[in-house]
């Protein structure tokens, strides 16, 4: 069957494929992204539990992205798609989508992962998506999301992909110009107040401002007279030799755009600055003048600390951190019903409030199912919700304080997730990734602090093997050292047991066992986990000492119920069940032989069939 030898070509050049159903993006499989599909699996499919195949034998077929290491380019309408052509290397491998009359349009251009990028750059879905997880349909047929007819993808160039040390800047110019593209109906004084903004808010070059404009307006107004280089020569040298240039809301104005959708556009590129009373303004102090007195301090009265959920959730920023599949956004959607209606999470006691749910990942459809499924559809208090937001440092700062200003009681934002809203620098400011964290989140943290509330935003974890546990939080550590608490959540593939551990600069360390409850679609809390895992060790100490009492050894060390157990002395397990037993030697849980040092047995009055933990 052709799809078979269109996937195995695509095995043989080291891709992974992931078989869909027929004319879909989709299966029915829970483990798409994670399950690595060969030939066998597209002649077999799996079936779920009612019987119903995962996927078709002749269906469309997908690239999983990250596992094949790519980095895949999505344009998403015919703006995009001619920029694309323009500023994209077409000597890449690239995917292309049939039109009736026989015209093939390149939507999808490919390039290497060598550099392991692991988020998305997402600025507008409906424009491009810059994408390295997830998949990509490559063979069979797709709904045109503009005419919603059925279109077949097509390989237009089956090189190898590429590797272009530029392509987000590229994937950035392509999705500003396809912003602004509709709006324009000049190359003269458009041009002049369009390169303006590129000299105020980006760092680009002469050449670099006077190349966009002609590659822009050729495609745009191919036939205008003033598309001409030279005229875009004089117009950039003339903004040069201008003491004042017309910023992004006189361009915005001019060619009848939303001005704060100008500011979002050009934030792709550069840094607009801000209009209104939430504003970024520069700041200078006199810290003997204005700095804290301690002497005072000492008798000032200040509020106590404020909790979203008391004592785990507090004002300030936090992480909130786990795997894919963690339900973290589930979570947090409860959460939020929660502190809005004032009900208890997990057990604790909520502080009550408004909420703000920014579910940038998700759709209307999406949270509406979700609410239902929580059983909160019912409920008194919404939280305020979106599924779109600007970017840190970007405009969001001033939203967040715009909505704090305008409800009666802020209490809790949750971002989900950190990534949709996180500009990528790289190429555009320089510093560590370390810095860079530092100077994202903190004007954020400063917001949280301020206002007394709680922003709380979700992240995933790395896949790198870490000693310290928040250490696989994804970013640099200065992402940890900028916010006031973290939570991880950590979840088995398989499990419904999980635990959520939380750390914080005024909260004490916690870890929860919780375990997964279809029916509610929530975690219930089961208690305290070390304590949890202490009774299991307990338990487990106790039985082993039993068996070997039956084999005739009454005194024991340590390493006998190690190895009793199947681990060893230097073990992460065989050090916890050392430790366990000196703990039960201490309450008098068993006995400590006298004058045999590291000996241990079983108590005078337990006998085998004892059973009390």
């Amino acid at each position: 069957m052709q799809n078979i030898a269109h996937a195995k070509a695509l095995i043989d050049q080291g891709y992974s494929i992931i078989p869909l159903y027929r004319e879909s993006k989709h299966n029915g499989d829970e483990q798409i992204l994670e399950r690595d599909y060969t030939l066998e699996h597209l002649n077999k499919p799996l079936t779920d539990k009612h019987g119903k195949e995962l996927w078709h034998i002749d269906g469309n077929q997908g690239l999983n992205l990250e596992k094949s290491k790519l980095k895949d380019i999505d344009l998403e309408n015919k703006w995009s798609i001619q920029f694309g052509q323009k500023w994209l290397d077409t000597d890449t491998l690239t995917l292309g989508r049939e039109r009736p009359d026989g015209t093939v349009e390149i939507t999808h251009y490919f390039y290497n992962n060598d550099d392991a990028q692991q988020d998305d750059v997402m600025l507008d879905k409906k424009i491009a998506e810059y994408r390295v997880i997830g998949q990509t349909v490559v063979y069979g047929k797709t709904k045109d999301k503009v005419t919603g007819e059925m279109l077949s993808r097509t390989w237009v160039n089956v090189r190898k992909p590429k590797t272009d040390k530029f392509l987000e800047q590229k994937f950035r110019k392509i999705s500003f110009a396809t912003a602004i593209a509709p709006y324009v109906e000049s190359a003269n004084t458009g041009a002049l107040k369009l390169d303006a903004c590129l000299m105020r808010y980006t760092e680009w070059t002469d050449t670099e401002r006077e190349d966009f404009l002609f590659d822009f307006y050729s495609i745009v107004l191919p036939n205008d007279r003033d598309t001409n280089r030279k005229k875009f020569q004089r117009i950039v040298k003339a903004n040069n030799q201008q003491t004042k240039n017309a910023g992004y809301i006189a361009y915005a104005d001019y060619i009848g755009a939303e001005p704060k959708h100008m500011k979002t556009w050009l934030g792709w590129m550069g840094n607009p600055p801000g209009a209104d009373k939430y504003s970024k303004t520069p700041s200078r102090r006199d810290f003997l003048a204005n700095g804290v007195d301690m002497r005072s301090l000492m008798t000032e009265d200040i509020p106590p600390l404020k909790f979203a959920v008391k004592p785990i959730l507090p004002e300030g920023l936090v992480c909130i951190a786990g795997r894919p599949k963690a339900m973290k956004s589930w979570q947090m959607l409860k959460l939020c019903f929660c502190v809005e209606n004032g009900l208890n999470y997990l057990g604790h006691e909520v502080e009550q409030g408004n909420a703000l749910y920014l579910a940038l990942e998700d759709s209307k459809r999406r949270l509406k199912e979700r609410t239902f499924k929580l059983k909160h559809n019912d409920v008194q208090n919404f939280p305020t919700t979106d599924i779109e937001a600007p970017y840190l440092n970007n405009g969001l700062e001033e939203d967040l304080q715009r909505w704090i200003d305008g409800v009666k009681n802020p209490k809790l934002i949750v971002i989900d997730t950190l990534a949709r809203v996180k500009q990528r620098v790289s190429g555009f400011n320089k510093g560590t990734a370390y810095d860079q964290d530092n100077e994202l989140l903190r004007r954020i943290q400063q917001l949280a602090i301020t206002n007394g509330v709680c922003i709380a935003f979700i992240t995933h974890l790395s896949k790198a093997q870490q000693d310290y546990s928040f250490d696989k939080i994804t970013g640099s550590v200065g992402l940890q050292g900028m916010t006031d608490a973290m939570w991880l959540i950590d979840r088995g593939d398989n499990s419904p047991n999980a635990s959520i551990t939380g750390r914080g600069r005024d909260i004490l360390d916690f870890q929860y066992a919780v375990k997964w409850n279809d029916e509610t679609m929530t975690y219930d809390f089961v208690g305290n986990k070390f304590e949890i895992e202490l009774n299991e060790n307990r338990k487990m100490i106790l039985d082993a000492m039993k068996e070997l009492k039956r084999s005739g050894k009454i005194e024991v060390r340590p390493i006998d119920i190690i190895k009793h157990l199947g681990a060893t002395s230097n073990s992460k397990e065989g050090k916890r069940i050392s430790r366990t037993i000196q703990r039960m030697a201490s309450n008098y849980e068993i006995t400590s032989v006298v004058g045999k040092y590291g000996l241990y047995k079983l108590n005078s009055e337990e006998d085998i069939n004892h059973n009390h933990y």
